[in-house]
């Protein structure tokens, strides 16, 4: 397989929103906040947890696995330096870990090591590799959502969003990398499940198969694009986990394409799809969680933005700061009239996005108390979504880019 430029397979969506966040002020803010308070800086913490227990593989301890990491680098084109480390945790976990001045790291449960066959493990060191790669570390999360001043968190809530919006990007972008390692979707597909259930085995040729049928479907004809979402397709839209509909579909998409085909040696005269028709579908789902409520001037969007507000005030009242706030029991029934509202006026996915960005403006880590977990959960059911959407977004915002 060729030597290639990263930017040929990035997605250009991804790329496009990690340029426009990279130019918002309130962005380089919090990251120059960062910068000078370093002591505080959740990427360091994240490495300093994941590295301390951790054991360094060389190729005289791990030469399969480091011949893997080679080879990755080589199809990735990148050039920069990595260290991988074994973790004797007994779960399937990887993860990448980067704050300059360090060395890159990418961290193995030693159990993935043990299950994983050989095009499985070159998936997960081209995902992780794909994100050093791509850069997406300088927009580190979730500490840039969480930076904050006296005045309180300098990143808005519109801005939190898009950089939630963003990682979810940037993980089928890193996915793209690792396919592109593993030559084979249904090793890619299969590293996925491995590392959601934990599951030593992976029945996934069925579920692959009827992603590939859809992409190929929404690939041929603008018809089946303007069909309108199952409920399950739609809720769908919003899981965060690694064997998640958005991440198979876009590892069936980007197997499908003319550039994906080229890398893999495999590409024979017009075959495959244009990048520019898998990026659309990416854009499609990315759409489902775009905040552009919070800009726009319609009732319904005024509507959507209220129950927002009013929500954040009943699951932390302590983000809100320079206005009184109404006692505990108003503000809840004030949010219970708003809610009845949204439930009745608005759309399903509507809702769940609601459901999912109240969770990321109150807990932009993933961390919340119990009192508000169980609030949250309390809205998902005013509004007739389930409840495992919190779930969902509190396991993204903690782990965005795993």
């Amino acid at each position: 397989m060729a030597h290639v430029n990263p930017i040929l397979f990035q997605s250009a969506t991804e790329r496009r929103l990690r340029d426009e966040l990279l130019a918002d002020k309130d962005i380089q803010r919090a990251l120059r906040h960062l910068e000078e308070h370093p002591a505080r800086s959740a990427p360091l913490a994240r490495r300093r947890r994941l590295v301390s227990d951790a054991f360094r593989l060389t190729y005289s301890t791990a030469p399969a696995v480091m011949a893997a990491l080679t080879a990755c680098e080589e199809t990735l084109g990148y050039e920069g330096p990595v260290e991988v480390f074994v973790h004797p945790e007994p779960g399937l976990r990887a993860a990448a870990v980067y704050r300059p001045p360090e060395t890159p790291a990418i961290v193995l449960s030693a159990r993935l090591l043990e299950v994983l066959p050989e095009a499985e493990l070159r998936f997960v060191l081209g995902h992780e590799l794909g994100h050093l790669a791509f850069g997406h570390f300088t927009l580190p999360l979730p500490a840039t959502t969480m930076a904050g001043e006296a005045s309180g968190r300098i990143v808005r809530h519109t801005t939190t969003l898009r950089l939630y919006q963003w990682s979810r990007a940037a993980e089928l972008s890193a996915d793209r990398a690792g396919l592109l390692c593993a030559r084979d979707a249904e090793a890619a597909a299969s590293a996925l499940f491995k590392l959601a259930s934990g599951m030593s085995s992976a029945p996934v040729k069925s579920e692959l198969r009827a992603h590939i049928r859809q992409v190929d479907a929404l690939l041929s004809g603008a018809s089946a694009r303007e069909k309108p979402r199952e409920e399950e397709e739609t809720l769908g839209l919003f899981s965060t986990h690694a064997f998640g509909a958005p991440r198979l579909r876009g590892i069936a998409a980007f197997a499908r394409t003319r550039t994906f085909l080229r890398i893999a040696g495999r590409y024979a005269s017009e075959e495959g799809h244009l990048d520019e028709d898998a990026d659309r579908l990416l854009v499609n789902d990315l759409q489902e969680l775009a905040p552009s409520y919070l800009e726009e001037t319609s009732g319904s969007a005024e509507l959507l933005r209220r129950a927002l507000v009013q929500g954040e005030r009943v699951v932390s009242p302590s983000n809100e700061e320079g206005t009184p706030l109404p006692s505990p029991e108003a503000a809840r029934r004030e949010l219970g009239v708003t809610l009845a509202r949204v439930n009745q006026e608005a759309t399903l996915s509507e809702r769940a996005r609601l459901v999912q960005h109240l969770t990321l403006v109150a807990a932009p880590d993933g961390n919340v108390g119990d009192e508000g977990f169980l609030e949250l959960r309390r809205i998902a059911g005013a509004l007739s979504v389930p409840a495992w959407l919190v779930d969902e977004a509190l396991r993204g915002a903690a782990h965005p880019l795993d």
